[in-house]
């Protein structure tokens, strides 16, 4: 494909040169410090402020991890290229296609709960109102509507001792679900008045009368090797889910009575 522009950018401690083509700004990072890659990158989004993303292909791992912790999400990798080395492709997506996946495992959700505004800012910036909020000394007690088509609302408990968020989802008629408490590993932490939730990847699904089945495994394993995930969170993940699976399963396959035997009496609606 036949570029339509190719200009180069340069600011203090970074040049790179980018060509325009099919709606997308292909960027080649030539030098880059740490310090002068957001800057950079303003000028590259700037650019390509009416196009649909910007694409960066390196070998170079520390650029490929600062790009990852500007928002540029893996897309692709070629071992080999060039030899001894793997290529990786990365992009930001622009405006309407931010979300979109490209199969690439995403960096971890945050969210903010701040009981004195009654809100919950959700992974994507939403700020969405909150009907009740109880703080114990185990945790957060979070209950509010959703607008979702599939459950209208849901409640949970934030648990920072645990590395867990417990959430029951209230799911509408024709949408229920083989599946009562529903946990994700997280890193949980309060700062003054505001909670803080870091998603770990892995899920865990209490069945009623079963065995808690275990998820997302592979998203664990993938933001690890992207480096999305440090080596240490990603080992106190794989920790926390074992020690669910063991607690559960020594208290009936019941979510609830593991955690109050463990000091963490959780009550829900």
């Amino acid at each position: 494909m036949q570029a339509e522009e190719t200009f180069e950018l340069s600011v203090d401690g970074a040049a790179a040169i980018g060509a325009v083509a099919g709606g997308w700004l292909d960027l080649t990072v030539l030098d880059a410090a740490e310090d002068a890659v957001p800057a950079l990158l303003d000028a590259a989004r700037e650019r390509a402020s009416r196009l649909d993303g910007i694409l960066v292909r390196t070998h170079d791992d520390g650029l490929g991890a600062l790009l990852r912790r500007h928002g540029f999400r893996p897309s692709g990798a070629v071992a080999g290229r060039p030899r001894g080395h793997t290529e990786v492709t990365l992009v930001l997506r622009l405006a309407a296609g931010a979300a979109i996946d490209d199969g690439a495992v995403h960096p971890p959700k945050r969210e903010v709960f701040d009981p004195p505004a009654m809100t919950n800012t959700d992974p994507k910036g939403f700020v969405r109102e909150v009907e009740e909020f109880r703080e114990t000394q185990f945790g957060l007690y979070v209950f509010r509507r959703a607008d979702h088509p599939k459950f209208d609302a849901i409640e949970s408990w934030l648990l920072p001792a645990f590395d867990l968020r417990a959430t029951i989802f209230r799911f509408t008629p024709g949408h229920e679900r083989d599946q009562r408490v529903y946990l994700d590993v997280a890193r949980v932490w309060r700062d003054g008045n505001l909670w803080h939730s870091e998603d770990w990847y892995l899920d865990l699904v209490e069945h009623p009368g079963r065995p808690i089945e275990l998820i997302d495994v592979d998203e664990l394993l993938a933001a690890a090797a992207a480096e999305l995930l440090s080596a240490g969170d990603a080992e106190r993940a794989l920790q926390t889910a074992v020690r669910a699976v063991a607690g559960t399963a020594a208290h009936g396959h019941s979510v609830d009575a593991w955690l109050a035997a463990e000091g963490a009496p959780i009550t829900w609606r």
